[in-house]
């Protein structure tokens, strides 16, 4: 009789301990509902958990212009900080998109950048000049407009060198903040299209969307 209790006593073990198992893991599901509600929740701000919103490294503006394209810039920040500063901050805000190529001259550059859409317009504020940082006005480049006489330069108007020597007459008196790297030919087609009296496309030209991105 002794030798069956011990027998049976032997079998109870691992139900036991499954059954303490079974308590921890039930304590421990109890115990992180309670400590962790919805309120500690990382948010998503609209992305992935697991998806990295970049701001640091080389930053490029991308220009979508409808019915054209993308127009991809290397913004020139650490030779043009606060012109690259702006510019970001304007793109980063919606300013640009929906606005047009008010300017259009071929052999020489296009213009945006202007609400008015007229030539005349911008954000309310100008910007100094970072005229002798070195880059030129060469094809692709960059460059911020302003009223002729001015030192400052417009707070949101740019334009990008479409003619094969560049525009080199500029260098030191506008300020270039980057060189396109791909797109190059839908800046080209933009220059073939037809202007007006005034320079401005018959057809308008509008950028959808400008947006920066990082590398």
């Amino acid at each position: 009789m002794r030798a069956s209790n011990v027998y049976g006593a032997s079998n109870m073990t691992p139900f036991f301990i499954l059954l303490l198992g079974a308590l921890i893991i039930i304590a421990g599901a109890v115990l992180n509902f309670t400590l962790f509600t919805k309120d500690d929740l990382p948010p998503d701000n609209g992305v992935f958990l697991d998806e990295e919103i970049i701001t640091y490294g080389e930053p490029y503006a991308v220009i979508q212009v409808r019915n054209y394209g993308d127009i991809v810039i290397k913004l020139e920040e650490s030779k043009a900080p606060q012109t690259v500063d702006n510019f970001k901050n304007l793109a980063n805000k919606g300013f640009y998109d929906g606005l047009i190529f008010h300017r259009v001259i071929q052999d020489f550059m296009i213009q945006g950048g202007d609400p008015s859409g007229d030539g005349s317009g911008g954000p309310g504020y100008t910007i100094p000049p970072e005229t002798n940082n070195g880059l030129k006005h060469d094809k692709g480049a960059i460059s911020m407009a302003k009223r002729s006489g001015d030192e400052r330069m417009s707070g949101s108007q740019f334009f990008i060198v479409q003619g094969e020597s560049g525009a080199h007459h500029l260098d030191g008196e506008h300020t270039v903040f980057g060189y396109v790297v791909e797109g190059m030919d839908i800046v080209d087609a933009i220059a073939r299209t037809q202007v007006d009296s005034n320079d401005k496309p018959i057809n308008t030209i509008i950028m959808e969307k400008v947006y920066v991105y990082y590398e």
